[in-house]
């Protein structure tokens, strides 16, 4: 448990106080005090990937790009193409070091002509923001800082189609990646067909003064759909099975795209960006490892975060990055760095559990796929 001076120390969300009242268990997390579960983790899995549920994603950073030299910036800064998409699109990119490592990964949402939102990792908003400041151009671009005024809260699931049509938003035409305005009961939010989880559903972005409504118009509607209130714990094994990265166990400023397993955002065509030289030398020299996936049994144990990874004849060759019990395949998931010769699905490795080496073999990503 935390202790109650330590909290006080914590930022909150505007829907802090919706959480205790449901009798969350509230961690740490990024600086914030967040609810890692309310009824448990496994429950409430199950609940996104069977039915709908909701979260709180107010701890995310909101960063908004204006003017006519905000396309060109952005560009500059983010090794995938924004010219691949337009204005209410949203693209999955990162920011880029120098040496080729990953400073966060984010979406950028193209809200009008001339007008972005990046969406950044709670536990990068410092470094995301004072990136963004050092290479912001004297002029053509404005950027506003919208952090601590915003609130995000994602709709995630097979009914989740049915219960924001019942709210008042239709998204039965809108396929993923897609970034909208809708005004409901005189509130206006942006509605984006993204998520985190691997299943249907939306983010919706509100001030934080409307939050609280949003919260529980969507619990009042949902209640006919099963919906509940989800977790970060839940978040994180449904973002494993869907193999999906998070920043500081698949990406750091020490990783390249490439080793991540994210290739398909880096589009070396689209001109100069910060990175494009190093990330150039990497791929025509050879990419040194690369994400690959392994399971156990249940009854072997979970390999864990930063547990070493070796060859049949006993050579460590590398460590886990994410590991969970899968609650959908009924299984332990982890992902791994291992050199270029070993991520092919079918290969034996050996991974420490519990002080033990447990031959395992590699699978094909990713573990799960929602059903078309």
């Amino acid at each position: 448990m935390i202790e109650s001076d330590m909290i006080s120390d914590l930022k909150k969300t505007a829907l802090h106080e919706e959480h205790i009242k449901l009798g969350a268990r509230m961690i740490e997390f990024a600086g914030f005090h967040m609810p890692v579960w309310y009824t448990g983790m496994i429950e409430e899995h199950q609940i996104v990937r069977t039915k709908v549920g909701l979260f709180d994603l107010s701890h995310m950073g909101e960063v908004y790009f204006e003017g006519e030299g905000a396309f060109d910036y952005l560009q500059s800064i983010t090794c995938n193409d924004l010219s691949k998409i337009k204005p209410g699109r949203c693209q999955y990119t990162l920011l880029t070091t120098p040496g080729g490592g990953v400073i966060d990964d984010l979406i950028i949402y193209w809200l009008e002509a001339e007008k972005f939102l990046a969406v950044i990792n709670a536990s990068r908003i410092n470094e995301d923001v004072r990136w963004f400041k050092e290479h912001l151009p004297l002029g053509g671009v404005h950027m506003t800082n919208a952090c601590d005024r915003t609130a995000l809260i994602a709709v995630q699931g097979p009914s989740s189609e049915e219960l924001l049509q019942d709210f008042g938003i239709d998204i039965s035409k809108k396929r993923p990646f897609r970034v909208f305005q809708r005004t409901v009961h005189g509130n206006t939010m942006l509605v984006a067909t993204t998520g985190y989880t691997g299943e249907r559903g939306v983010e919706l972005i509100v001030p934080n003064d409307q939050a609280e409504w949003l919260w529980s118009s969507l619990m009042t509607i949902g209640e006919k759909y099963n919906v509940a209130p989800i977790g970060l714990g839940a978040r994180d094994t449904l973002r494993l099975e869907a193999a999906y990265s998070l920043y500081g166990h698949e990406l750091d400023e020490q990783t390249s795209p490439y080793e991540a397993g994210l290739d398909w955002t880096v589009k070396l065509e689209q001109g100069e960006f910060i990175g494009r030289e190093y990330l150039v030398k990497q791929k025509e020299e050879g990419i040194p490892r690369r994400i690959a996936g392994i399971v156990t049994d249940r009854k072997s144990g979970i390999p864990r975060h930063g547990a070493k990874v070796y060859s049949m004849d006993g050579r460590e060759i590398g460590h886990v990055t994410s590991g969970a019990y899968s609650p959908t395949l009924g299984m332990n998931i982890a992902l791994v760095f291992l050199p270029p010769d070993k991520v092919k699905p079918g290969t034996k490795v050996q991974v420490d559990v519990r002080r033990q080496k447990i031959v395992v073999e590699t699978v094909k990503l990713p573990f799960y796929q929602r059903p078309s």
